[in-house]
């Protein structure tokens, strides 16, 4: 059965503050691969962004649909820095069988 769960991408940045990283949370997943974006080029472009989901096998789900932008606190942060995080919902570009969600 083809996957039917919403699967989320995020950007965030690192915890060394020195990237933006793109990855897609995966439910059952310890460890997700990102495409590292460095800080000082400024926020990656919604294409750069489409990129790296491409190179990590996910594609929009919904083209007209960008990304979401919230705001967070790092945890354990007793100041409260706050990080940007955004999301959007993403579906695998090459579906697989085995997926028994």
């Amino acid at each position: 059965m083809p996957h039917t769960r919403a699967i989320r991408a995020h950007m965030i940045q690192s915890y060394d503050g020195t990237e933006w990283q793109v990855f897609v949370a995966l439910p059952d997943e310890a460890r997700w691969p990102t495409v590292p974006f460095p800080l000082a080029d400024g926020i990656p472009t919604l294409r750069a962004r489409t990129n790296a989901l491409a190179a990590l096998g996910y594609a929009l789900l919904d083209g007209e649909h960008t990304w979401d932008w919230m705001e967070t606190v790092f945890e354990g942060d007793p100041d409260g820095t706050v990080s940007l995080v955004a999301t959007t919902t993403v579906a695998p570009t090459h579906p697989t069988t085995d997926d028994h969600t």
